[in-house]
């Protein structure tokens, strides 16, 4: 009888499990990065859907060496938006990684092969900001080419990670909204 119990428990954890990893909520998303002198890389941008109230950014990422030191981490580009950062702190701490500590934007004492995990949860500061999505104007330059920058010709939505004391860029993430972008865009995509 418990072997049944068992195996149906089993089962039914594994059919939970492949539905929901079909679905994606459009108000979160996650993306890998490596912090480095070098500027860092991403594996893939942050894939949103326009239009909601509020997002949620995890953020997963090792610190390759030989940097250390003081990290900050911001919110920058277009549309405007509000953001919290906070850390992901373990139920229970088994001391098994050195964790650097958080306070406001600035990550405290980071070494090399750190460890990080991060939310940002962040809001449209306007409905003005958030209209200028859906602006397809981008600005061109004098031989009319498209330029490089985000929707309605502003820099585009990304998380950065910068050195605090020097301003050097460690990791900068993409933020696209994945509805808005021509390719549709999807973790699969060429970003």
């Amino acid at each position: 009888m418990f072997r049944w119990k068992t195996i149906v428990v089993f089962v039914l954890a594994v059919a939970i499990s492949a539905i929901a990893a079909n679905y994606r909520f459009g108000d979160s998303a996650h993306a890998i990065g490596m912090l480095s002198i070098k500027g860092g890389k991403a594996r893939h941008p942050f894939m949103i859907t326009s239009g909601k109230d509020g997002y949620t950014l995890i953020m997963t990422g090792v610190v390759l060496p030989p940097y250390q030191g003081d990290v900050r981490v911001v919110l920058e580009g277009s549309p405007a938006m509000n953001y919290a950062i906070y850390d992901s702190e373990p139920v229970i701490d088994l001391g098994i990684h050195r964790k650097p500590k958080l306070e406001g934007s600035i990550l405290r004492g980071v070494q090399s092969r750190d460890k990080l995990a991060l939310w940002v949860v962040m809001s449209p500061q306007s409905e003005q900001d958030l209209e200028a999505l859906f602006d397809e104007s981008p600005e061109s330059d004098d031989e009319g080419l498209m330029s490089d920058i985000g929707p309605a010709g502003h820099e585009p939505l990304k998380l950065g990670f910068y050195a605090a004391d020097s301003g050097q860029k460690l990791l900068n993430i993409p933020i696209l909204f994945a509805d808005l972008q021509p390719e549709g865009g999807s973790h699969g995509s060429h970003h």
